[in-house]
């Protein structure tokens, strides 16, 4: 059963913001939502109000329930709490799968990523990122830079080497 997100299509959008989902992700779709019924359709909810992100961020129901519980478990009134209301109930929507597998981006949406006439669909595990082409490659120059900070200098550098070292952080700004 997939569960995960994985691999990346590069898919074409029409006039009125209607892309087709890769049939993989289909199924993830299906498979990560415990309210999906056969001949329904799984639930998929778009967050766009990230305005550090050149992406769009989807999530699977069973995705966006973990991080509903993680916003309610925050204490009322919090910055933390405020912030993530915003950023996963305002500025994302919900939205459904047609039974040809396409879905509609809104404008916002749309607008907010710069989106033409292809969107590139990037697997994340437990959700996926909607880009514009062009982002997509400027994505992948990050991560290359990122690999070779990360590698300092090795050419064998196997990044999995690093996995489960707490505190472990590259960055300039605190994020690894």
């Amino acid at each position: 059963m997939e569960r995960r997100f994985q691999g990346e299509s590069l898919n074409k959008v029409d006039g009125k913001g209607r892309v087709s989902i890769p049939v993989k992700f289909r199924r993830v779709l299906q498979n990560s939502d415990k309210h999906y019924t056969p001949g329904g359709a799984p639930r998929l909810y778009i967050a766009y109000g990230n305005s550090n992100a050149n992406y769009l961020e989807c999530l699977s129901g069973d995705a966006f329930d973990e991080i509903d519980a993680i916003i309610r478990a925050e204490k009322r009134g919090t910055q933390l709490r405020t912030a993530l209301e915003y950023l996963y109930y305002s500025k994302c929507d919900e939205t459904s799968v047609d039974d040809t597998g396409r879905l509609v981006l809104s404008a916002q949406a749309r607008d907010k990523i710069g989106l033409g006439a292809e969107a590139l669909f990037q697997g994340k595990g437990d959700k996926f990122h909607i880009l514009n082409s062009a982002d997509g490659a400027a994505a992948d120059e990050n991560i290359e830079a990122l690999l070779a900070a990360l590698g300092q200098g090795n050419e064998f550098f196997d990044p999995l080497s690093l996995a489960g070292q707490a505190g472990l952080d590259t960055s300039d700004d605190g994020h690894a």
